[in-house]
């Protein structure tokens, strides 16, 4: 990938911890007592949230029938388990992500994960977001500006149709000189779902390709050959770099949009 790397991918997930932010002096100091309190405030609303949901769904006879298969009865240990368990994961998140300069500002990361800062903090926070989104856009806007400059050199059903993000690769195939991937489109923007590869040469594949969630993809034409870059991210949450070059390429769609 030479604009929509791993890095830039990174980046996209830096742009938005000032979203939801609330100003609260408490938050100056480290308290304990303050921590617990707003904890248990913001517990007891996630768990009337959930019961009311619960209600609403097993009040509706008709929407009841038609998800029985996958609902469950309102369960407060199970919920408390799963408020406790978000908690943990977006602390972990944020104190991995947030620059070293912001988080010393923080005097408790735990209250900044219940979204209650101090002002200074949510200044900081905000221009570090805004300037992480600004550097994403201007490379979407690159790489626009690079397709628009090409777009000419190129087929129009490949630029059209080599658009995947959002699906999930649910296996490929080597058939002589031709590679197929095989796509679970129902998450995507597109109605494709099998992409073949004609006298094919795979430039760089990092592991299994299976069950990879597809989110972003470049194309380019080298030496007369089509190369497509693609980032993934497996099922493990890592990200993967895949590339390959064909003669040519094929598209095949769902039989329902045909």
């Amino acid at each position: 990938m030479k604009y929509f790397t791993k890095e830039w991918y990174e980046l996209c997930q830096k742009t938005s911890f000032h979203l939801g932010l609330e100003e609260e002096k408490h938050a100056e100091t480290f308290s304990e007592p303050y921590f617990q309190q707003l904890y248990n405030t913001e517990l007891n609303s996630w768990l009337h949230l959930q019961e009311e949901i619960s209600s609403i769904i097993e009040n509706d006879e008709a929407a009841f029938i038609n998800n029985n298969h996958g609902y469950e009865p309102f369960n407060r240990a199970k919920s408390i388990e799963q408020f406790h368990e978000s908690f943990n994961y977006n602390q972990e998140h944020l104190q991995r992500n947030l620059p070293a300069a912001i988080l010393k500002q923080i005097a408790d990361i735990r209250v900044f994960t219940l979204n209650k800062a101090t002002r200074a903090v949510i200044n900081a926070v905000t221009t570090y977001c805004e300037d992480n989104e600004r550097s994403v856009k201007a490379t979407i806007e690159d790489y626009r500006r690079y397709m628009r400059e090409v777009s000419n050199t190129m087929d129009k059903e490949i630029i059209n149709k080599f658009r995947f993000h959002d699906c999930t690769i649910t296996n490929t195939v080597q058939e002589d000189m031709s590679f197929v991937i095989r796509l679970d489109n129902s998450g995507g923007f597109t109605n494709i779902n099998q992409v073949t590869f004609k006298n094919f040469n795979i430039i760089k594949q990092e592991g299994s390709l299976e069950d990879s969630w597809w989110l972003y993809e470049e194309v380019y034409k080298v030496n007369n050959r089509y190369e497509f870059h693609v980032l993934l991210q497996n099922n493990k949450m890592g990200l993967v770099n895949f590339i390959i070059s064909a003669d040519q390429v094929s598209f095949k769609s769902d039989k329902r949009y045909v």
